[in-house]
């Protein structure tokens, strides 16, 4: 399976972190780091990144739409960082 580079910088800003993180500190934080996703990539890759169990993501849902409140990475992201980066 191949793994994309801006995900292994996602799942490593909030290792650093070591705390939930709303998704525009993390945009902010990833800009910092030359990271700029169009509108609507982050999400979708945060949503892959759930999808593999990577992260645990807070949804808030009212007036018919959903937006990410907040993102924090699992223990099954820190061992897959951690696995890449030693390799």
């Amino acid at each position: 399976m191949a793994f994309e580079y801006a995900s292994l910088k996602v799942l490593e800003v909030l290792l650093r972190r070591q705390r939930a993180m709303s998704v525009e500190e993390l945009r902010s934080d990833l800009a910092r780091h030359g990271f700029r996703f169009a509108a609507g990539r982050l999400e979708d890759t945060l949503g892959r990144l759930r999808g593999q169990g990577l992260l645990e993501t807070l949804v808030l849902a009212g007036l018919g739409q959903e937006a990410l409140a907040s993102v924090a990475i699992t223990a099954k992201g820190e061992r897959k960082v951690r696995g890449i980066v030693r390799f």
